[in-house]
């Protein structure tokens, strides 16, 4: 019997050495082809990245100063800077992630740990996946007949742009977050449900707290994603203005005064609220026919390009904070 296993054994030594034996070069020198390939294409990608960043930033060098951060548009190059669309992409900022993360975490925690497993909870994470994957212009499109028109009777303020980047961003926000939720081991917890912890304390304290690396890094990407769109503001009908937009929710000079009837007058949510974003305002530079404006819109495009690198960095930070 010994005899016989050893036949076999022999026998399959053999065809797997006839099998492999003599492909062993030729696949580590595809291997390394397929090395070389991905080095190319990364060292390509790099050249041109740099390359382009090189030429935006030696044409914006000449306006990179306060008076890009302290002007209003104006007529004269010289006199014109970013103050309005940069208080404009901080109040938007600032309004998204105050809806997103509330409203995209919770999406993600009940589609992951409460919803059952049916027909309609598979057709609500089906259409979210589908969103997420939408051109952002299409939400521009939403944005103009839900908000402007609907809400503001064809106005484009400031809360109409943050409603409508709050929904661009939503579905990534939640798509992510489920991956990083669902990636918490069960023995965690199976092993907080061992000591006696409900569900809802089980999520609070063991599963949020192993998938925040994860769900800031959602929230941040998503939202240096939307800070930099610029098609959905122009189809909402944005346009340059020369004053600050109003930020603030509440009028709190009117409230601690007893004119309540004015609250929200002077505030984000009124009808003369206009304002414009750095993407937008760089949009409308890069295309005039002045070489003046050209540069003041590369000085721009450097301006955006440190804010969404700042955000990574806080999201790589938060990140290895976390873990």
């Amino acid at each position: 019997m010994s005899k016989g296993l050893d036949i076999l054994e022999a026998i399959d030594d053999s065809s797997s050495e006839s099998k492999f034996e003599p492909k062993l070069e030729s696949r580590q020198l595809w291997g390394k082809i397929f090395a070389a390939f991905c080095i190319f294409a990364t060292s390509l990608g790099l050249i041109i990245l740099a390359f382009l960043i090189f030429d935006v930033v030696s044409d914006a060098a000449s306006r990179l100063n306060w008076d890009l951060f302290q002007n209003y548009p104006s007529r004269r190059p010289l006199d014109s800077g970013y103050k309005a669309a940069i208080l404009g992409s901080v109040w938007m900022l600032a309004y998204v992630l105050l809806l997103v993360i509330p409203l995209g975490v919770s999406s993600a925690i009940y589609l992951e740990e409460y919803a059952k497993k049916n027909w309609l909870s598979e057709l609500i994470e089906l259409n979210i996946y589908n969103l997420a994957g939408i051109p952002s212009i299409i939400y521009g499109l939403l944005g103009l007949g839900l908000f402007v028109r609907g809400m503001y009777s064809g106005r484009a303020v400031l809360v109409t742009g943050i409603l409508t980047i709050t929904l661009l961003i939503l579905s990534p926000v939640i798509v992510i977050s489920r991956e990083a939720i669902r990636a918490v081991p069960q023995s965690i917890r199976q092993a907080s449900y061992g000591v006696g912890a409900t569900k809802w304390q089980t999520i609070r304290h063991h599963v949020l707290p192993s998938a925040l690396p994860g769900i800031l890094t959602a929230v941040i990407i998503s939202t240096s994603r939307g800070i930099g769109e610029t098609a959905p503001i122009v189809v909402l009908g944005a346009g340059t203005v020369l004053f600050d937009p109003k930020g603030s929710p509440i009028n709190f000079g009117a409230l601690f005064s007893g004119k309540l009837g004015d609250v929200f007058t002077d505030t984000l949510w009124s009808n003369d609220n206009f304002f414009s974003v750095m993407p937008y305002q760089i949009y409308e530079w890069v295309g005039s026919p002045k070489p003046e404006f050209q540069t003041l819109a590369s000085a721009g495009i450097v301006v955006l390009l440190m804010l969404v690198l700042g955000m990574n960095i806080v999201a790589i930070f938060l990140r290895n904070r976390a873990k």
